[in-house]
């Protein structure tokens, strides 16, 4: 009886970590094709657009990114910068640009944490679309028009554009981090085929500014949030992979690493905020967040479970097989923890180093949620 558990254990462990980075995909390949959502472009006057950055002791960035978003190819833009308690020459900065430039907009506040500077700067925007971004994230010229794109069908309520990382220094975790966002685009592609992707990116992405609903007090993924709330209540979430911006990777896996802990206590908050989603009478909203979202979340259990009935089954030549390639992909991950860049068998241990990474980092960031140590304010992550 108790090797029949334990062996059900073993198959549905590896089922559920299967499903939830290879079958999921897989899966979406075929419905893409079977039933594709098709968005339909209305003629209508282009949108009034402003864009909001929230922004924390941001003065070694903050003036480049003004630059760029005045240099983006789209008439009118409005740009909002909310200072969320900046200590440095942030708000100075600002200013200084607000002062020469009609477009450039400071909202000073106290130190209250991103989703709040958010619910304060929202009611001061009145443009029809919003778009959010980071301080140190860069658009590509065309980004705007290209993201905007899909606002042409009355029925789309967020679009969300595609984020490439700088990595000029080879870190390893760099390359991890691009690594695993290709496998986040291709995931992206085949969700907005069907109208709607699970989540938007907040380096860059764009709503209609009457869909926002005020963030709950505590939110940490004020950008998915926002954007899963939109697909809650029925509007399409599109994914715009030509829209592009740029940023730079962290400058160590020490800091890549806080930063994911910190967007993982996050993940298990918002559960709180769109159980809704759960519903399966939702259909596909209710499939892709369950599938791309929980699934993910979920899969460190299922990591410890399925290592250790492994263990309970050796004798097996299958389980000690199974056992040996475990071992195997724990070490090469061991092995990407102590590289310091990506060179020599840094490449070949990435995708077991980076899954790794992002499980650990869904651990401790579950046991910051669980313990209420995940506070609502943001420190930067350095860059390169």
């Amino acid at each position: 009886m108790l090797h029949e558990i334990t062996e059900s254990v073993f198959w549905l462990s590896a089922l559920a970590l299967f499903y939830a980075y290879l079958g999921y995909p897989a899966l979406l390949a075929v419905l893409r094709w079977i039933m594709p959502v098709e968005i339909k472009a209305e003629n209508a006057r282009p949108p009034s657009v402003s864009m909001l950055i929230a922004a924390y002791n941001e003065e070694r960035v903050i003036a480049g990114k003004l630059e760029n978003c005045l240099a983006i190819d789209y008439p009118g833009l409005a740009v909002w910068v909310v200072s969320d308690g900046s200590t440095d020459k942030t708000n100075s900065i600002v200013s200084g640009y607000a002062g020469k430039n009609a477009a450039v907009h400071l909202i000073e506040l106290a130190r209250s944490g991103k989703s709040a500077a958010i619910n304060s700067a929202m009611p001061l925007v009145d443009s029809d679309i919003v778009v959010f971004s980071d301080a140190n994230t860069f658009f590509d010229r065309d980004a705007l028009v290209r993201l905007l794109g899909g606002f042409k069908d009355p029925r789309v309520g967020f679009v969300c554009g595609r984020l490439i990382y700088n990595n000029p220094n080879d870190v390893a975790s760099g390359h991890g981090e691009g690594l695993y966002w290709r496998y986040e685009t291709a995931l992206k592609r085949m969700e907005s085929a069907l109208g709607y992707v699970a989540g938007a990116n907040g380096a860059i992405y764009a709503i209609r500014r009457d869909l926002f609903e005020p963030l709950p007090k505590g939110t940490v993924n004020d950008d998915f949030t926002i954007s899963m709330r939109i697909i809650e209540r029925g509007w399409y979430g599109l994914y715009a992979p030509e829209a592009i911006a740029r940023e730079d990777v962290a400058l160590s896996m020490a800091s890549e690493f806080r930063r994911h802990v910190r967007d993982s206590a996050g993940h298990y908050k918002v559960l709180l905020a769109l159980y809704g989603l759960l519903n399966p009478l939702l259909g596909m909203r209710s499939f892709i967040f369950i599938s791309h979202r929980v699934f993910r979340w979920t899969a460190p259990p299922f990591i410890l479970t399925l290592l250790l009935s492994n263990i309970l089954m050796l004798g097996d030549p299958f389980y000690n097989a199974a056992f040996i390639l475990q071992g195997a992909f724990y070490s090469a991950a061991l092995l990407g923890l102590a590289c310091k860049n990506a060179e020599g068998p840094g490449r070949i241990v990435l995708v077991p180093f980076y899954f790794c990474n992002l499980n650990a980092a869904l651990v401790a960031g579950f046991l910051k949620a669980v313990s209420g140590r995940q506070g609502m304010t943001w420190e930067r992550t350095e860059r390169i």
